[in-house]
């Protein structure tokens, strides 16, 4: 999902197999999904390692420091932009307008998070969702699973409902491509998930052969709805409404969902078919590598001329904006390996029996807002 978003934020060939390639859904809802999905797993286990204040400063701790992460790609884009702007005498294009024609109130817009242009917008919603994450966990343990469900599906039809379906932008105000108010529901059905997993209960039974067949049906019709190949039952104005990403609108979330249960049926059944090294590599290091590639892709937006007008400068984007990210993983290795050795054994154990043995851990062009 980290290497579908970043390369659908640049424009390049590989789009053919990134953007939308399983119909109305695009790599954000996953990554959404995954956060509260993992969020779920750790912190009830760290709620059975103390207390229920032990697992809230954990919660606290990440949201900080996504919030760290978050003002440090934001303020690397912005000192680019001024760098830009000075020696040209014009901003790099794409670039966030306000980082250029009102730097100060930039400066102030970003750290409170009221400013979130394109691919600065979700981080400051992870941070949002982990700070509820602890008080919702503890509903999960009360055994007000369905109380948390309903209270999170009534917010995202509030939000469908009352919401318009585009990003605010007034003055220095800018929401970004996702609504946290809908797409919370993303993280909490992850959640949820995640502390049944860490409880080892078992949400979804087995499904029969005949709704798998029917689940593939409807994700197929879909997918070929969504890439032209088949005409949609709703006009146009409809489906644009059905399909908002901005709300993740009914049509969207229902593709999810299916999409979810198809993945979910067959991990289960083939459990190594999702595991790759190096993919797994970038997830472990998912915080630092997504800021990474925010960044990059930034900057190689800023210069069209270079980057993204023959098909060989698309694939040298694609390439800096890969290794860029693979870079950051491997940075990001090295210095949680320099804070936290690997702890070593006293000479009397220097032979150690086997019980001491370490057992391990279609339209090539950056996405909008609507369909990123």
């Amino acid at each position: 999902m980290l290497v579908f978003m970043a390369v659908n934020h640049i424009p390049t060939e590989l789009q053919v197999s990134t953007n939308h390639i399983f119909g109305f859904v695009s790599a954000a809802e996953g990554f959404v999904f995954m956060a509260g999905l993992l969020a779920g797993l750790v912190y009830t286990r760290k709620l059975d390692q103390g207390s229920f204040l032990d697992m809230r400063k954990a919660g606290f701790q990440r949201a900080f420091k996504v919030y760290s992460y978050h003002l440090a790609a934001y303020f690397l884009i912005f000192a680019w932009v001024l760098a830009f702007t000075l020696q040209t005498g014009t901003p790099p294009a794409c670039s966030p307008a306000l980082m250029h024609s009102s730097p100060w109130l930039s400066m102030l817009a970003g750290p409170l998070l009221v400013y979130q242009p394109g691919m600065l917008d979700i981080l400051p919603m992870y941070c949002v969702f982990m700070l509820t994450m602890p008080f919702l966990i503890r509903r999960l343990e009360q055994g007000q699973r369905l109380f948390v469900l309903l209270g999170s599906l009534s917010l995202w039809a509030l939000c469908n409902v009352f919401i318009p379906q585009h990003p605010f932008i007034l003055g220095l105000v800018n929401t970004g491509a996702f609504d946290p108010g809908a797409w919370q529901l993303l993280f909490v059905a992850g959640l949820i998930f995640g502390h049944a997993r860490a409880r080892r209960q078992v949400l979804l039974p087995a499904p029969r052969a005949g709704l798998v067949g029917l689940m593939l049906v409807t994700a197929a019709f879909l997918y070929a709805v969504r890439h032209a190949l088949l005409s949609p039952p709703w006009s146009m104005p409809v489906l644009d409404a059905l399909a908002n990403k901005n709300n993740l609108a009914p049509l969207r979330l229902i593709n999810f969902a299916l999409l979810a249960l198809l993945i979910h049926t067959a991990i289960t059944r083939f459990p190594m078919i999702m595991q790759w090294r190096p993919l797994a590599f970038l997830g472990r290091h998912s915080l630092p590598v997504f800021s990474a590639h925010v960044v990059l892709a930034t900057m190689l937006l800023g210069v069209p001329s270079v980057f993204s007008e023959t098909v060989t400068s698309r694939w040298i984007s694609a390439t800096i904006l890969l290794g860029g990210m693979f870079a950051a993983a491997a940075l990001s290795q090295t210095l949680s390996t320099r804070r936290d050795p690997v702890p070593t054994l006293p000479a009397r154990l220097s032979r150690p029996a086997p019980a001491f043995l370490p057992h391990g851990e279609r339209t090539i062009g950056a996405a909008n807002p609507v369909h990123r």
